[in-house]
């Protein structure tokens, strides 16, 4: 696969009548200002907004009301696309544009095609069907975000539509599994589900008939005109009524039932929520030894007090107070489902009642010819043939799904993946050796789904710039084994005060041996002395005390955007 390289960025803001160009080149390039609220984070999300992503943009950003333009080269071939609100569009080759909501399963297959991203995340209510994911799952693997990139890998962008879903991704990331695995996966889902599908249909048609063998009993009829006519009109009347009844108390089962099943669903999400926010506490109340964390790249300091730490308990408590009203609710709910059970128990008993009464029927005609009227033989027969049917779908989806197992099993190379364990292992050991951190764990046995367990020996500091290290054997592994485009790295470092020089030229030096022509580096920090070395051969953005975009620029590229959203 070939590399994703920022050419070109125009952004403008059509309420402030302000507008910027930017321009990237390959390798190294170094965002930087002698301010710390300049733009320089929001310069570095603006691309990777430009093309999807869901960004954490500040509330007086997203009243600029931005739309803009990236020009960038995939393949040696330049492409354009731009962006306003969630309106997303990319010119082809013929210098048509076509367009796409932002968030659709058509933007997002359209986006994955466009970088090789083959991965496929099951959906959450609905666990057999598998759909791509948005272009934030591509690049948590390649930006680091400010804050929530050095507290845990794969921690930039906030995504919770799917769940337990960074392994899964990080599967295809590194070569684990091809976009052939994740598409065959996901029609072995698909398959499972038909197969349940068809069992609660084949389930649901038995029901009916038990109940049409409830309903309908065979008895005998009165043997003189006069006793039938009197029966069928009594049978007729009971029927339509208790019918009546029978079908209302359905409808309030089936109703409540439902609520049922949305309320423990609730409840699952709720007690997973506590569970997620005990574990935010644990790690940053035992894992995170100091009340600082400090950037792996500058040495920033950021705080991890008691007060934060509070907040995340507040956070469970009320958590646990849903989880408590929603158990209520349940147990509400469930009364009057119990309730209903009772009030169709008695229709049952008035059925029983009915055939009682006809102890004098004749055996040569029985109850079944009157009610055949009523379609019941019908449904008999209907229920009978999709039942077969049924277990016909089931017996070849069985067939298939056998088959596809095997396939799948085949799609997985377990030398492969200790070939690149092995690769990304060299990798660790080597930054370590660079940036002479000690590692608290065993590089040996590490793979690259061990995000959540490198830490390093020597405190805060140390681990954060673990995590660093983490990102850069993550990436020279996608890069060696060329699993999908080689998007940009965005390393987007804290706010400043005080920078450590030595650490600083270490990192640097190590960043500047990676970001080849073939690669593109993306690092935003606040002016230091310590950057000199950073600097030397790099592409400089650099952002003085003025706004991050300008009247002047509005003017003179306002009517490129009236050519490009006209």
């Amino acid at each position: 696969m070939s590399a994703l390289i920022f050419r070109t960025l125009y952004v403008q803001s059509t309420t402030q009548k302000l507008a910027g160009r930017f321009g990237f080149e390959a390798g190294l390039n170094l965002i930087t200002g002698a301010d710390n609220s300049i733009g320089k984070s929001t310069l570095a999300r603006l691309p990777l907004w430009t093309l999807g992503c869901d960004m954490a943009f500040d509330t007086d950003w997203k009243n600029f009301d931005v739309r803009a333009l990236l020009k960038f080269e995939l393949g040696g071939r330049e492409h354009y696309v731009t962006r306003h609100r969630d309106e997303w569009r990319i010119r082809a080759d013929d210098g048509l544009w076509t367009s796409y909501e932002v968030g659709s399963d058509e933007f997002e297959k359209k986006f994955a095609s466009l970088v090789g991203f083959g991965a496929k995340l099951p959906r959450r209510k609905e666990p057999w069907i598998h759909e791509v994911p948005s272009p934030e799952h591509y690049f948590v693997a390649f930006y680091v975000d400010q804050m929530r990139g050095w507290v845990e890998p794969l921690n930039s962008f906030e995504i919770y539509k799917y769940e337990n879903w960074k392994g899964t991704v990080l599967s295809f990331h590194v070569g684990y599994r091809s976009a052939e695995y994740f598409n065959l996966d996901a029609e072995i889902a698909k398959g499972k589900q038909a197969v349940l599908d068809d069992a609660d249909l084949i389930d649901r048609y038995t029901k009916a008939v038990d109940v049409l063998d409830l309903f309908a009993p065979e008895e005998e009829l009165p043997t003189t005109d006069v006793e039938l006519d009197s029966a069928i009109a009594d049978i007729q009347g009971t029927m339509v009524a208790v019918k009546r009844r029978e079908q209302r108390a359905l409808a309030v089962l089936r109703a409540k039932q439902e609520e049922l099943e949305i309320t423990k669903v609730q409840i699952g999400i709720a007690k997973a929520a506590v569970e997620a926010l005990e574990k935010d506490y644990d790690y940053a109340n035992d894992q995170l030894e100091s009340d600082v964390l400090i950037c792996p790249l500058c040495a920033t300091r950021h705080d991890n007090t008691l007060l934060e730490r509070a907040s995340l308990l507040q956070d469970r408590a009320d958590a646990e107070h849903q989880v408590q009203e929603l158990t209520e609710r349940q147990s509400k709910i469930e009364a009057v489902v119990n309730t209903t059970l009772r009030r169709l128990d008695t229709v049952r008993e008035d059925l029983s009642k009915l055939n009682r009464r006809f102890k004098r029927l004749d055996r040569d005609v029985t109850l079944k010819s009157i009610l055949e009227s009523m379609g019941t033989d019908s449904v008999r027969r209907r229920a009978t043939s999709e039942t077969n049917e049924a277990r016909k779908r089931q017996r070849d989806y069985n067939k298939r799904l056998y088959t596809q197992r095997q396939e799948l099993a085949e799609l997985v190379d377990e030398d492969r993946d200790e070939t690149i364990n092995r690769y990304f292992r060299s990798e660790l050991r080597e930054l370590c050796r660079v940036l002479r951190i000690k590692p608290g764990f065993d590089i040996e046995t590490a793979t690259p789904l061990d995000f959540r367990k490198l830490v390093a020996v020597g405190g805060g500091a140390d681990s954060t710039r673990m995590r660093l290290v983490y990102y850069l054997a993550l990436h020279r592994v996608i890069q060696h084994y060329k699993t999908e485009v080689l998007a940009p790295l965005v390393l987007d470092t804290p706010n400043q005060q005080d920078q450590g020089v030595l650490n600083y030229s270490g990192v640097a030096a190590e960043l500047k041996r990676r970001a080849t022509d073939q690669t593109q580096f993306i690092i935003c920090a606040t002016r230091h002395h310590a950057m000199s070395q950073l600097e030397q051969d790099s592409h400089v953005i650099e952002l003085d005390e003025a706004q991050l975009l300008s009247k002047e620029a509005f003017d003179r590229y306002e009517h490129r955007f009236n050519d490009w959203f006209a």
